[in-house]
């Protein structure tokens, strides 16, 4: 018998709200009851210097990096995740923070669109201090996702997969900027497919994450983009509330490079 579960979804981007509807895994392995609750994670402008040692339920992302940051998988492609620091200046100047990640040793950055948009120039940081400041926004049609380019050299990259969805039960692995820390990971299952009512195609995993994750790389066994990540949200399971990742396919970087060149 397949399992049901309740999917409490809120949009908020700005002052705007938007329901999603009822979608099928892509797969054909899991049907979903969409309700309502999906959040975008908007970028935080916190800046934490430390890490505890004990920490409030709201800090309970930073126990599994504890492991995690060991691994080879996470020490090889950390390098090529990237601090976002978006300047705005319509209004009253202010500066928000995000994650991005690098495709291209020149300077290729991906992030999500609800990060920089508005943003009148972005300073991207590598791990190793590098820093570069870009004008240079692409805003994807279609897509919550954005394009940074940068002028750089032999920087490091997060390799592409383009040609198949990631599969329901795979282990993934997410690597962001949560709540101003520096390169968190994150591990779960993906559990599900469904599309917005926009009709993107985004995908459930079963991992802990916190604003200031949107733009973070989803990266599967071998450290190759399977996904982004956008949103959190809340799926209702025998009653309980538990928070997942909401993430965009790596495939549909494909398309949006045919766009671009």
């Amino acid at each position: 018998m397949e399992e049901e579960k309740q999917y409490q979804t809120e949009w908020e981007a700005g002052t705007t709200e938007e329901e999603e509807e009822l979608g099928e895994d892509k797969r054909g392995k899991l049907v979903l009851k969409i309700g309502a609750v999906i959040i975008l994670l908007a970028f935080v402008a916190f800046s934490y210097a430390w890490q505890p040692i004990f920490w409030p339920p709201n800090l309970d992302f930073l126990k599994q990096d504890q492991t995690l940051s060991e691994e080879e998988l996470v020490r090889q492609c950390k390098p090529a995740v990237v601090n976002l620091q978006v300047i705005k200046t319509a209004g009253p100047r202010t500066i928000g923070q995000g994650t991005g990640f690098n495709l291209e040793p020149e300077g290729k950055i991906v992030t999500n669109r609800h990060v920089v948009e508005g943003a009148s120039s972005v300073e991207i940081i590598f791990s190793d201090g590098n820093r570069f400041f870009s004008r240079d926004i692409e805003l994807i049609d279609g897509y919550d996702l954005a394009i940074i380019r940068i002028n750089g050299n032999n920087l490091p990259t997060i390799p592409v997969v383009n040609n198949r969805l990631v599969e329901v039960g795979q282990t993934v692995t997410i690597i962001g900027n949560p709540m101003g820390f520096q390169r968190i990971s994150a591990r779960g299952e993906v559990e599900s497919y469904f599309k917005t009512k926009t009709g993107m195609l985004v995908f459930t995993i079963t991992a802990l994450i916190a604003p200031g994750s949107s733009g973070s790389p989803v990266l599967d066994g071998t450290g190759h983009l399977v996904g982004i990540v956008f949103a959190t949200g809340t799926v209702t399971i025998d009653g309980e509330d538990h928070s997942r990742a909401l993430a965009i396919p790596a495939t549909a970087m494909s398309q949006i490079a045919k766009d671009l060149d």
